[in-house]
């Protein structure tokens, strides 16, 4: 889960309107939306669990009520309220980061080196322990994890006010009915803190979509003055490009990779020469050889003439 503000010109006055959205991401797809006004902060409201409750009881409802979920979160998002609505009403996993208190801070320097475990992707790596926490307003403890970086990524060891340090909440092991889906479906591996801490850091991950949707759109700013007529705007550039997407893996996946942003494709697949005849009560597009067999056009055409069925269970 994401969130991201848009900033929108008004031209004959000059001045202008900030909106926000935040969105919920599954690999590359934009998986929900929701537009509000550029005051409404990150949890505004019940916004949060509304919006995570619409799309579970989807999920439920069109493919499995028994699949696993897991949310990950940043730390605009670390709210008891969402966290209770998660653990006791729609029973999913949620991985969140969240804020760094001091008693929190003051807490972790006093932990011994030789009690933090290591956590390492690459050349980075991450210490970490594991502890229970409530916060003052809490009406219970949650499974926390602190990390720290220890190693950038050019193989740096970092001391000091250069280290990274996070908090993470999550309810992963802690709630029976989403633990016994999460088991069942094989993901044993996801109780392990690692996985927890890998998980958490993918999130990022997540801002890729933004800068592909900024792309298809070709400018950040939206286009209006007013407020709905943003959101309507926006809503069907979310759409087009699930749509862009969707394509990418159905019909180009032969031909091109499905991780190519908007820009790549339209230079690679629409940015070409052709010309168009007819004759024989047909039209023809032709092509040069090259670009035929490049991009493997007759492969792509006989997908657009069958495209994938659609299932729910």
């Amino acid at each position: 889960m994401a969130q991201k503000s848009e900033r929108v010109t008004n031209r004959p006055t000059r001045k202008r309107k900030v909106f926000n959205h935040y969105t919920f991401a599954g690999d590359l797809y934009l998986i929900d939306v929701l537009f509000r006004k550029g005051s409404a902060h990150s949890n505004h409201g019940t916004d949060y669990a509304y919006r995570v409750r619409v799309v579970v009881e989807l999920i439920r409802k069109r493919y499995s009520k028994e699949v696993p979920i897991i949310i990950c979160a940043d730390s605009g998002f670390a709210d008891q309220k969402a966290f209770s609505c998660f653990e006791d009403e729609l029973h999913i996993h949620y991985i969140t980061t969240s804020r760094l208190y001091k008693d929190v801070r003051n807490y972790a320097e006093l932990i011994k080196t030789d009690a933090y475990g290591e956590f390492t992707n690459g050349k980075v790596v991450w210490r970490y322990f594991e502890f229970a926490n409530k916060l003052t307003s809490w009406k219970k403890f949650r499974r926390s994890i602190f990390t720290t970086l220890s190693c950038d990524e050019q193989g740096q060891y970092l001391m000091g006010i250069d280290k990274t340090d996070c908090l993470i909440y999550t309810n992963i092991g802690n709630n029976k009915i989403a633990d016994e889906r999460l088991r069942a479906a094989g993901g044993e591996n996801f109780f392990e803190t690692s996985a927890i801490i890998q998980l958490s850091h993918k999130r990022g991950a997540d801002e890729l979509i933004h800068r592909s949707i900024k792309e298809m759109a070709t400018k950040e700013q939206l286009p209006f003055k007013k407020f709905g007529m943003n959101r309507a705007y926006y809503f069907l550039l979310v759409i087009s490009h699930f749509i862009f997407e969707a394509y990418k893996r159905d019909v180009t996946v032969g031909t091109i990779p499905i991780s190519v942003y908007p820009n790549t494709f339209r230079r690679r697949l629409i940015d070409f020469a052709v010309k168009i005849t007819s004759g024989g009560r047909n039209v023809f597009l032709n092509v040069t050889r090259d670009i035929y067999e490049t991009y493997k056009l007759d492969d792509i055409w006989q997908k657009c003439q069958s495209p994938p069925v659609i299932q729910f269970a």
